[in-house]
């Protein structure tokens, strides 16, 4: 059926959820889509982005067979229906086989293995991890010492290491081990029914840990149909993903759904679109294998419109997919008129499973939306007070919180406390965003309700400036946050990584926003330049990064006029457990005034500030 309108929705949600979706888990998911596509090349690993580079096909019957025999070696060795499994892994196949073979016989607990190994065995604990799937440093170099490292504060792990030829004291060959088990059935089943837990995936936390969402078996035998259901395209359908697997977008739209499907995974070299290759031959890796579904993140996807399509036959692509942040308009348009092909945008989080709404392929794409809700997920903007209580609904078009209800959404943290604020009563979701609804049921993001810029107690959606910014030609990907202001408690500033030869200053950019931004307050007051953007393991432009960095300018400023009186000081802005973030004010030279005239002169000028500081003589 093609979805064209909320109304299609409304109609295929009059068949239950329960009745529609005949899979109880991963293991039914991948069992039918192996006797439905056999034959069929599953997933397509390229060990390179060259024509020359080393290609390995794996059927729809081999990943099944691999998924069992993971399975069996995980129970073969110990590991039992409630243990969890961390995987550090790139994209190679071995990481789908460890990911579903784990969400079979255990809990599996994919990782960003670009964090620091403390942070990794940090989460690792949380999850209560007993054994841990990870590369030798022949495929990835930078994962195995934070494997070592691991090992020396979990020391009972039981470690099972991908590729290597060398053998290593208490290590376990993950091929080898898989390749003495059965693989035509599974000879310790997991019972499984909708509501058990077959992975914990951590979600991007700005202090301390991330938190641990808790997918199901029916959630993701849900998502698997829904987050294809927009495209109306069948088995032989090709997409690229060059998203990491220990991201939502990576694993599951990206992978668990198109196979359930009967499509064809390409996975381009074991970092995907962090491997520079990759976005430079993207258009030779379409060509070649003849991709129909294209798609990255929004930053991934701005710097693949910079290289060069001359040449390539690009006739096979039918749409390009992406979400995980705000796309900028300007950048939708360019593809679609550059191209030729339809961009779907979508909306999900971690917590829903990937994707809780998309623009119909087949029906109007509101651009600069995030489409339509998928079947059996509700949507709601609300009123939502400090404390969580959901005062009612916002009006048809009026600002307010995203919540959604559902069983594709989860069941809650491995962590109940961390419920607190994002579990709300009757089973909805607080999604942390803000957005609104228009009267066809199209979903409009309007921001973060944190990142909402509050200059003297306006609010100013930081998207309207990001999306002026990237309508310049020079300009690559931007990002608007608030630079603290001891007057007006905050004041749009942007940040503008320039497109590649591009020459345009900070200050062409200011005038250029003064044109193009709507609203004079959302002007920015300062554009910084910066080389790289900083981004999270799946190419997300990381703001609390860039918060950190406005806060640094703002009190690096406040604090001149007190060198100016002979002080030496230095200050350095930092995330703080307690005050979310705390400028630490360091006194090296007191030029003739004393320790209390500095304290009071460091107030005067940074007690404005809504950020604390603290003083410190060094």
């Amino acid at each position: 059926m093609k979805v064209r309108s909320h109304a299609d929705i409304v109609e295929l949600e009059k068949v239950p959820a329960a009745e529609r979706i005949r899979y109880t888990g991963v293991a039914d998911l991948l069992a039918h889509a192996a006797r439905e596509n056999a034959g069929r090349v599953a997933l397509r690993y390229l060990s390179g982005t060259g024509p020359d580079d080393a290609v390995r096909d794996v059927t729809f019957e081999e990943l099944q067979r691999r998924v069992i025999q993971t399975a069996n070696m995980l129970r073969a060795h110990g590991v039992g229906p409630q243990d969890t499994v961390t995987l550090l892994m790139p994209s190679v196949p071995q990481t789908f086989f460890a990911l579903w073979g784990a969400e079979i016989a255990a809990v599996a607990n994919p990782v960003n293995y670009f964090l620091e190994a403390s942070q990794i065995a940090g989460i690792m604990k949380e999850a209560g991890a007993k054994a841990l799937v990870a590369v030798d440093a022949s495929i990835f170099p930078d994962i195995w010492p934070k494997v070592e490292a691991i090992r020396a504060v979990l020391p009972d792990l039981k470690v099972f290491r991908v590729g290597g030829s060398a053998a290593a004291a208490g290590i376990i060959d993950f091929d080898e081990a898989c390749a003495n088990q059965l693989g035509d059935r599974l000879v310790a089943p997991k019972p499984i029914d909708g509501s058990t837990v077959a992975a914990l995936f951590h979600t991007g936390g700005t202090t301390g840990l991330p938190k641990l969402a808790k997918h199901t078996h029916g959630a993701l035998a849900l998502m698997a149909w829904t987050n294809t259901l927009v495209f109306d395209l069948g088995p032989g359908t090709v997409l690229l993903n060059p998203l990491p697997q220990f991201h939502v977008g990576g694993s599951l739209f990206g992978a668990l759904s198109p196979i359930a499907n009967g499509w064809t995974v390409v996975i381009p070299t074991p970092l995907g679109a962090r491997n520079p290759n990759v976005v430079r031959d993207y258009w030779s890796i379409v060509e070649r294998n003849r991709v129909t579904v294209g798609g990255a993140v929004p930053t991934t996807l701005a710097a693949i419109m910079n290289v060069p399509r001359d040449g390539h036959d690009l006739s096979s692509l039918k749409c390009f997919v992406t979400g995980g942040s705000t796309v900028p308009v300007e950048l939708i348009r360019r593809i679609e008129r550059e191209i030729g092909v339809p961009v779907i945008e979508g909306y999900g989080m971690t917590e829903v499973h990937c994707y809780s709404t998309m623009n119909p392929m087949h029906g109007e794409r509101r651009t600069g939306s995030v489409g339509l809700r998928l079947p059996y997920t509700e949507v709601r903007i609300a009123d939502v007070a400090p404390d969580g209580t959901i005062r009612g609904d916002c009006p048809t078009g009026e600002i307010g919180h995203v919540l959604m209800r559902g069983p594709q959404v989860t069941p809650g943290y491995l962590d109940p406390r961390h419920d607190k604020g994002a579990v709300l009563a009757d089973g909805w979701l607080d999604s942390g965003d803000l957005g609104r609804l228009d009267a066809d049921g199209y979903v409009w993001l309007t921001g973060r309700s944190k990142d909402l810029i509050i200059r003297g107690g306006h609010n100013i959606d930081p998207v309207i400036i990001e999306e002026a910014l990237t309508r310049h030609p020079g300009v690559e990907t931007a990002a608007a946050v608030g630079l603290p202001d001891a007057y007006a408690g905050e004041l749009p500033m942007a940040f503008v990584q320039r497109r590649p030869g591009a020459e345009v200053t900070a200050e062409e950019l200011r005038k250029f926003c003064r044109r193009e931004v709507p609203e004079r307050a959302a002007v920015p007051v300062q554009v910084v330049l910066v080389p790289v953007m900083p981004v999270t393991g799946v190419g997300k432009i990381y703001k609390p990064a860039l918060r950190l960095q406005a806060a640094q300018l703002a009190f690096e400023a406040a604090l001149a006029p007190l060198r100016g009186e002979g002080v030496t000081a230095g200050v350095m802005v930092r995330s703080d457990p307690t005050h979310g973030m705390l400028a630490a004010v360091s006194v090296t030279g007191f030029g003739g005034t004393s320790r209390e005239a500095i304290v009071k002169r460091s107030a005067e000028l940074l007690g404005g500030f809504q950020i604390r500081h603290v003083v410190a003589f060094v």
